[in-house]
């Protein structure tokens, strides 16, 4: 048997102790140590997906060990650290054809089609589970599909050496953002964050050129004045309002680039485009959402080369029994977390796994 966080309805969480699954053919059972929860999952836990089936099993961003094998896995083997890109794509439709499996006509994701990692065991096609590089820490690798979700977004950009950039939203994925942004070799990186200094102090760390906190400062000023009046050449939207929505318009430049990344707080809300600034502008609009098993495989090498540092936003750790004060520590985070995450590398007698984590 094995403890599980399971969502019953919206709001209704409780740990129950269920079977440990058996992995099928081309599967791996996989023994869950980090656990990350992401901004997704509570949108999911309050009822914002309208078609999502309970009960179930949150989560989408984890590392793992496994634990066994299913029939005709030979890639991997019990006891190797794993992590996962948390969803599955079939291969052979167009969109994976063509390389964007995030767009697969048949996906397969965590928490909707496969069980998430808010529990001590999860089983995995996998085709979608990558070994961890040994200098990287099993803490850190659960933040690659993260890290992968704002690679994506950047890479997205196009952007070129000496360009200007604007990250606006300084959570986990805009931080994530700016050290993605910084291999592009940009002349000005500007991160706006809403109200959180010390945020924006981790972005400056990072490589952010310039901060603004929007709270304070009229960040519309701000950019035209670090820019020269011209603007930026992208915008990596990561968060934020309809405020924040217009502000992407009035501050990218001649042919520049929004990159939106972030969900918005309602699954259907839909923000307007001035039209005359849209089109004299020659602006690019351009959805982000998640990654390709080629750019995950290129985050997990420059995690491991220390190129994107994921270590400084994990600010708060919890058991998977600590899921109240877990999950009211993440819904708060713009005060007082960046990325929480929960920790099922000890078992239930408290004894170490013996594993490096």
């Amino acid at each position: 048997m094995m403890k599980s966080l399971v969502l019953a309805a919206p709001g209704k969480l409780s740990i129950q102790e269920r079977p440990v699954p058996e992995p099928r053919a081309g599967e791996a059972l996989l023994r869950v140590a980090y656990a990350g929860i992401c901004h997704t999952d509570l949108y999911t836990m309050a009822g914002g997906y309208a078609h999502m089936a309970y009960p179930a099993v949150l989560g989408h961003e984890f590392s793992a060990v496994v634990e066994q094998c299913g029939v005709g896995v030979t890639h991997l083997k019990p006891g190797d650290r794993v992590t996962t890109m948390g969803f599955v794509y079939c291969g052979f439709c167009r969109a994976c054809r063509e390389g964007w499996h995030v767009a697969c006509q048949y996906l397969k994701a965590m928490p909707r089609e496969i069980e998430g990692p808010f529990q001590e065991f999860v089983r995995m096609p996998v085709t979608a589970v990558f070994l961890i590089p040994d200098s990287v820490s099993l803490e850190n690798a659960a933040l690659a599909e993260p890290a992968s979700c704002a690679y994506n977004a950047v890479e997205s950009a196009h952007i070129r050496p000496g360009e200007n950039v604007v990250i606006l939203g300084a959570g986990p994925i805009g931080l994530l953002a700016v050290q993605c942004t910084v291999l592009r070799q940009p002349s000005a990186l500007i991160a706006v964050g809403k109200k959180n200094q010390n945020r924006l102090a981790l972005a400056a760390r990072f490589g952010a050129t310039n901060t603004i906190l929007a709270a304070e400062d009229d960040p519309y000023a701000a950019i035209m004045d670090i820019t020269g009046g011209k603007g930026v050449d992208a915008v990596i939207w990561c968060g934020g309002g309809r405020d924040a929505w217009e502000l992407a318009g009035q501050v990218v430049g001649i042919r520049g680039r929004v990159v939106v990344e972030a969900m918005p707080p309602t699954a259907d809300a839909a923000w307007p485009v001035p039209v005359v600034e849209f089109t004299q502008k020659l602006i690019r609009y351009l959805g982000a959402g998640g990654f390709t098993g080629a750019q995950f495989r290129t985050v997990l090498q420059l995690i491991r080369d220390k190129r994107i540092d994921v270590g400084p936003l994990i600010t708060h750790r919890f058991g998977l029994a600590d899921y109240q004060e877990a999950l009211e520590t993440a819904s708060k985070r713009g005060d007082i977390a960046v990325k929480v995450v929960f920790d099922l590398t000890r078992d239930r007698a408290g004894r170490s796994w013996g594993v490096g984590v």
